[in-house]
């Protein structure tokens, strides 16, 4: 088994990780993440910082196989084939520990950043979003 993809260094801890699982259009990813990044609040370090792990690997990988490739402990952000299509990100619990191991669902950018930090810091659990995303599968609740 090759070894695991290691996300970029975040000396602080406090980013989330985005993972690419869609190779189709490098353009439309980078605006992807563009939106996912925006500043959702009044000064400019309300923003997501997300660090990016691209590697043509992942291509087409199911929230499943994640943990198995890419070294991450809590959750991940997926940027996929729907991605591309409407700009929602796919979130996937990836903390082995979790009641709700393995379990997704998606945000839209204005929300990345509430996400990314109350999970990184704690304030929330995971299934603190699951429980409160809308019927279509969607959490569009955001800072702001």
């Amino acid at each position: 088994m090759p070894a695991k993809i290691v996300p970029p260094l975040d000396e602080l801890d406090l980013s989330g990780v985005l993972v690419r699982t869609d190779y189709t259009d490098d353009a439309r990813f980078q605006e992807v993440l563009a939106d996912a990044r925006q500043q959702v609040g009044p000064n400019s370090t309300d923003r997501a910082s997300l660090l990016v792990v691209e590697d043509p690997r992942l291509a087409r990988i199911t929230p499943a196989r994640i943990p198995e490739m890419v070294e991450v402990e809590d959750f991940v952000f997926v940027a996929d084939a729907r991605s591309m299509l409407d700009n929602t990100l796919l979130i996937v619990d990836v903390f082995n520990a979790s009641e709700t191991y393995l379990a997704t669902f998606r945000i839209v950018p204005e929300a990345v950043l509430a996400i990314e930090v109350n999970l990184v810091l704690a304030n929330l659990d995971f299934i603190d979003f699951l429980e409160v995303v809308d019927p279509d599968g969607v959490f569009r609740e955001s800072f702001g």
